[in-house]
């Protein structure tokens, strides 16, 4: 990591109708290019890209590129993340030098935006690595309300859902936090959110102007027949990832496997268990026992295929459907 110092942009959103806010494209341009179009971005919006741009993704330096046209348009804005801090072997000298022009924090009437978190102290004291690399902030922050909302990326909302999955951002009253990333090619089920804030000049943001939409890369049905669900007791995420096998199948799609953590006991996936080089498991995607609640003809998204099951998302929560 650099010794660089916080730098802080100020914009207005005044004279907007809307705010759209979307963090960790990682480089998936043709998503984040759907996402776009299906929110309707126009000049009337202000557009705020917290971070986490273009890389791991499929696209990486044509959404580097895109990014790089998009934000010469007045009414877009870019900050920067963990992964565009450090320089990149394919990125030229000029590529470079318009990422490091990129602000770590935006602030503007009533948001601040960065990629990761902030601590409780004023915005040009903040701790760099902080404010890239915090891990599940919205979980370990512990200081006072922020008196602007606060909204961050870098940690998919996944991780912070213990018992059943879903991707969607999480807006907390009481911290005044809102968290967006979607787990975009983090997380195997994740989607790439787009986080929308009804602007009026006359009033305070409040929480009923907020809204949001996302896209994915999964092929979307409709379900066969329903299933009543049922609700998950366990999802388990990056921080708490351990797991015991139990039964390993005997050559079947499903282990029996044991948390760690809770000691709840699950069946998931033999292909979604991970080793870490320590020789330790690991429960990574679709390691949960949550079973989506469909109606017949409900719009599903297919995340994955077993035998007698299928792993998809609702809405963005995600879980089981039988067969």
């Amino acid at each position: 990591m650099t010794d660089e110092t916080i730098s802080i942009l100020s914009i207005s959103t005044r004279g907007y109708k809307r705010l759209i806010a979307v963090s960790d494209i990682h480089g998936e341009l043709d998503l984040f290019k759907r996402l776009l179009k299906k929110v309707d971005f126009c000049d009337d919006d202000i557009l705020v890209l917290l971070g986490d741009f273009y890389l791991k993704g499929s696209q990486v330096l044509a959404c580097f590129d895109f990014v790089m046209e998009l934000k010469k348009l007045p009414n877009v804005f870019v900050l920067r993340g963990n992964c565009d801090w450090l320089r990149d072997d394919f990125l030229n000298d000029d590529q470079w030098a318009w990422l490091e022009s990129l602000p770590f924090i935006i602030e503007s009437e009533d948001f601040i935006f960065v990629h990761a978190g902030l601590e409780d102290k004023p915005l040009d004291e903040q701790d760099l690595k902080y404010c890239l690399t915090q891990y599940a902030f919205l979980e370990v922050y512990d200081g006072k309300p922020f008196e602007k909302w606060l909204m961050v990326g870098h940690w998919p909302t996944d991780n912070l859902q213990h018992e059943v999955p879903n991707h969607n951002p999480i807006i907390c009253e009481e911290k005044r936090i809102i968290c967006i990333d979607g787990g975009n090619v983090i997380r195997h089920d994740g989607q790439l959110n787009a986080f929308m804030v009804e602007l009026d000049d006359e009033t305070t943001v409040c929480i009923d102007k907020f809204s949001w939409d996302w896209v994915d890369k999964f092929p979307v049905t409709t379900a066969e027949r329903g299933q009543e669900g049922c609700r998950g007791t366990l999802n388990i995420t990056w921080n708490d990832r351990f797991i015991e096998i139990l039964e390993d199948g005997s050559g079947g799609e499903f282990s029996l496997v044991r948390h760690i953590e809770s000691g709840k006991v699950i069946e998931m996936p033999m292909e979604k268990i991970w080793w870490d080089d320590y020789g330790r498991a690991i429960g990574g995607n679709f390691a949960t026992d949550h079973w989506l609640a469909v109606n017949e003809g409900d719009e599903i998204a297919v995340v994955a295929e077993y035998s007698d099951r299928i792993f998809a998302k609702k809405n963005g929560e995600a879980g089981w459907i039988r067969f």
